[in-house]
């Protein structure tokens, strides 16, 4: 019994170690590959700007995490708000394009783990495109073919994560107007 345990922490040792050690070798590369999606994002919604400026954080602004001022040399045109409103199945991470009058640009996913097949097709411009250009805000999510423009088609069988996303991009426009407008407060 003693010998079959001592061989039990033993393997759970060494794969405790090995794993350690991939985390450990990975960690650069995985963090480059975040921070590479992340500049792809900010400028698939602000194509026009060259550098990206970070904002103070504003407190109580959930789900807004982060802003950045977009910028073409040294001249501001729009911002970036990254919102992570609560999906099905867990926080999705979102960045919302906004030009200086407060018109939603675009939108870009970077992270979700919503359902395949359903909340993930949150990411294909069918949805996702819904948002560019959009100044009929706040935004309201339905069922059937938008007929008013505040509204954003939902995914069929993912009323939660289209409502998510919705949210989201609700929340970085109302921080916009509390924290941005007019200049940063």
């Amino acid at each position: 019994m003693l010998r079959l345990g001592g061989t039990l922490f033993l393997v759970t040792a060494v794969t405790g170690l090995i794993l350690g050690v991939v985390q450990w070798a990975t960690a650069d590369a995985i963090r480059a590959t975040r921070d590479a999606e992340r500049a792809q994002a900010l400028k698939g919604v602000m194509p026009d700007a060259d550098g990206f400026r970070p904002l103070p954080a504003a407190s109580g602004a959930e789900p807004v995490v982060g802003a950045e001022e977009a910028l073409k040399g040294s001249e501001s045109v729009g911002y970036c708000i990254t919102v992570l409103p609560k999906g099905y199945g867990g926080p999705v991470e979102i960045v919302v394009g906004l030009t200086p009058a407060g018109t939603v640009r675009a939108i870009r996913i970077l992270k979700q783990s919503e359902t395949p097949g359903l909340g993930a097709k949150a990411v294909e411009p069918f949805f996702s495109g819904q948002f560019e250009n959009r100044d009929g805000l706040p935004l309201r999510v339905v069922k059937q073919q938008p007929a008013a423009p505040d509204e954003v088609q939902a995914i069929s069988g993912a009323t939660i994560t289209s409502t998510a996303v919705v949210t989201g991009v609700n929340a970085a426009v109302d921080y916009w107007k509390r924290n941005i407008e007019g200049g940063v407060k």
